[in-house]
């Protein structure tokens, strides 16, 4: 299943890199595909500039012939300037539009209209070239004075000489005055002859022509004249009809002019057009390759877009098979976690049980025990009683073992935080294993180093983390020593380390069981055969020492020994030191202390009824004895009780509701009487529980005399006793 998993992810892995490399190759793609289509989307939103260029080239070209045509009919020099100006403006715009073309045609077209457009240009320079000439000698509006002022006058030196015979015949009269015309005049003016003359000589004259014809002056005059005029009229005709040969040449260069203008004019436009439609074609290629590239990266981002979306609902659906795998393998995991944690509750609940009800008659078989040895026994009986109680401390030791590894697995256990001496703890511990030391005749040394202050914790469980450490070397040790060292190390006015280590020199532990020593119900071999235990007492101590936020190590060579060292930080306590004060250990504890006190024994078990009866007989107490809540109750409300003692489960009312109609008693003696709880089980909750409803102290089942004679000093005041009811 591990291995399926495992190829299961590989696989999911691979797909969402997969994934993520197409997310940024596609998002690479959109980048420049963003780009190309936002530069198509300027190509087909803008015009050519070589349109827009040639549009005003076809409407100057217009305006130029139009102005042309007006000067060929007004001959007015501005047209003709007017005109000249607009064909350069046009050349130049063609020059503009034919060089960006240049730049960006690439077809064999333009070539030819390139070769057109510069013969063209060629011409038209031409053709400006006469217009230029023809502006510098046209006509303006006095031609006809100018054309007039050209024409040579008529000299009297040009009349021809005609050689004539004058004779004269005297014959004078009157003659009337004519009215004479212009050229009658003319020939008067150039003959002299004077124009007051009224009367006609009456003399004839007579003319005798070189022919030999012979006519009268008068004839011969009027005959003179006419041919003077027909010989002016003919200058003048020879005169007209030069100029107007003239005129007719330059009407011809005017119209050859104007001709190659509309001719040049005509292909000029054409070429604008062919020009326009070249830009127009460019422009149509750039949006076609702009439409082409628009199509080509929509095509790419939706292909792109397309396969996202399968490789997102192949991942999905991935994800979603992965889920189910998942989830069907926790639901697998959760079923045999819930398997696995009720098997846990089961036995954990079995042993607490089991520890607890084998702790009731076991309390009764270390009492007995320990009552039996105050009497008068032989020395063989001694033996047998001494083997009857290390079985039941052995027994005791099993069931405590196995009572505190329930309690951490519930996590019942929480450490206390109350000030205690180090020092005195320590001595505690070395004073009670000391002794068992001494009986398998080992050298046992103890050392404490260091600061004798108080600290905040709790010394109870710090006793059994010594105790367990000490008695386990003390076990595996069969000759030889242990040595115990302790320090208080000060590293702050706040702070100190607790660091003890127990060293001997027995068995050893292998190095294949090194690894797994602080595991529960793990036990050394084949090094530790002689020896056999829970194998809690390390799997305890190394959670307790972690509870206490410290650490715990070990080194060990099998047949040379090993050394335990533990690290536990504690605050230290502020205020006054506190002094234990040791109690004097006596055969007869009690003494006048108990005797005399009025005691209620509540407990629904017959053997420890007996057990505390010899007890308290012993410390000639007088008691009462109940064996349910109910009875207990009764008996309160009839005594005055200087010690109170309440086992916790019993029948009717349990000790916790005993003693919370005991607090509520209106007689405040009664009310304030001192309540002991016994219990063969107890956790933090029903710490806070006993101290909720009122007890004053409580005692663990199994115990000795000692334990609950301790208990009992702790919380009686020495000298009050309750005075005896009279009856």
């Amino acid at each position: 299943m591990r291995r399926s998993l495992t190829v299961f992810f590989f696989v999911l892995a691979l797909a969402a890199f997969s994934i993520g490399v197409l997310f940024i190759f596609g998002y690479d793609v959109h980048q420049r595909s963003a780009g190309k289509l936002l530069a198509s989307a300027d190509t087909l939103a803008r015009e050519h500039p070589g349109i827009r260029i040639m549009d005003n080239a076809l409407l100057t070209l217009s305006r130029a012939e139009n102005n042309f045509r007006m000067f060929t009919i007004t001959y007015k020099r501005n047209y003709l300037q007017q005109f000249s100006v607009q064909l350069g403006e046009v050349l130049s715009s063609v020059d503009l539009v034919a060089g960006m073309l240049a730049k960006a045609a690439d077809h064999q077209q333009f070539e030819g209209l390139v070769n057109k457009k510069t013969e063209v240009s060629e011409r038209i320079a031409q053709m400006k070239k006469a217009t230029d000439s023809m502006l510098s000698t046209s006509l303006t509006d006095d031609r006809i004075d100018k054309l007039l002022s050209s024409i040579p006058g008529y000299k009297v030196s040009q009349i021809k000489k005609d050689e004539v015979t004058m004779d004269t015949v005297s014959n004078v009269q009157a003659a009337p005055e004519k009215k004479k015309g212009f050229f009658k005049r003319l020939g008067n003016a150039i003959s002299n002859k004077n124009k007051g003359d009224t009367v006609k000589a009456q003399m004839a004259v007579m003319v005798k022509t070189r022919s030999g014809k012979v006519i009268d002056k008068e004839t011969y005059d009027a005959q003179r004249m006419k041919d003077i005029i027909t010989d002016v009229n003919g200058y003048y005709k020879k005169v007209l009809r030069t100029q107007l040969s003239n005129r007719m040449k330059i009407d011809a260069d005017e119209q050859s002019l104007a001709g190659t203008n509309i001719s040049m004019l005509g292909e000029l436009d054409t070429l604008i057009v062919a020009l326009r439609e070249s830009a127009t074609v460019a422009l149509a290629q750039q949006k076609q390759q702009a439409k082409r590239t628009v199509y080509a990266d929509t095509s790419t981002m939706r292909n792109i877009a397309v396969w996202g979306f399968i490789s997102l609902v192949l991942a999905i659906a991935m994800a979603l098979g992965t889920y189910w795998l998942l989830h069907k393998k926790e639901m697998q995991l959760k079923a045999s976690e819930t398997a696995a944690r009720e098997q846990a509750r089961v036995r954990t609940e079995f042993l607490a049980n089991m520890s607890h009800e084998i702790r009731t008659p076991l309390n009764a078989v270390v009492g007995f025990s320990e009552q039996l040895s105050y009497s008068n026994l032989t020395s063989g009986q001694r033996d047998l009683l001494r083997s009857v109680e290390t079985s039941a401390d052995m027994l005791m030791q099993v069931v405590n073992d196995v009572l505190d590894f329930s309690k951490l697995e519930k996590e019942y256990i929480s450490i206390l935080h109350e000030p205690f001496s180090l020092y005195d703890t320590f001595e505690d511990v070395i004073n009670t294993t000391r002794i068992l030391a001494v009986q398998k005749n080992l050298e046992f040394k103890a050392d404490f180093d260091g600061d004798h202050r108080e600290v905040n914790g709790d010394a109870f469980r710090l006793k059994q983390i010594l105790l367990n450490l000490i008695s386990n070397a003390v076990k595996y040790t069969p000759s030889g020593s242990v040595t115990v060292t302790g320090i208080l190390e000060i590293q702050s006015d706040t702070r100190g380390l607790f660091t003890f280590r127990v060293k001997d020199t027995g068995e050893g532990i292998s190095k294949e069981a090194q690894a797994n020593l602080f595991e529960r119900f793990y036990q050394a071999a084949p090094a530790r055969v002689t020896v056999k235990g829970t194998g809690l007492g390390l799997a305890i101590t190394k959670k307790l020492v972690e509870m206490h936020g410290g650490n715990i190590s070990f080194t060990s060579e099998p047949g040379q020994g090993s050394e335990f060292v533990c690290r536990i930080p504690y605050e230290l306590a502020s205020g006054e030191r506190h002094t234990a004060v040791a109690m004097p250990e006596t055969e007869q504890p009690v003494g006048a202390f108990m005797e005399g006190r009025y005691v209620l024994v509540a407990e629904d078990q017959e053997m420890n009824l007996l057990l505390m009866k010899m007890m308290l007989t012993r410390w000639k107490c007088r008691f009462d004895m109940a064996r349910d809540g109910e009875t207990a109750l009764r008996l309160l409300d009839q005594h005055r009780y200087d010690l109170v003692l309440l086992d916790l489960h019993m029948p009717k009312f349990s000790g916790l509701e005993v003693v919370e109609r005991i607090r509520k008693n209106a007689d405040p003696q009664k009310a304030g009487v001192v309540v002991l709880a016994l219990t063969a089980d107890i956790t933090e909750q029903d710490v806070r529980d006993f101290r909720r409803a009122g007890f004053n102290d409580w005692l663990m089942k199994p115990f000795k005399e000692m334990d609950i004679y301790r208990v009992i000093r702790k919380n009686l005041r020495l000298g009050e006793k309750v005075v005896p009811e009279q009856n």
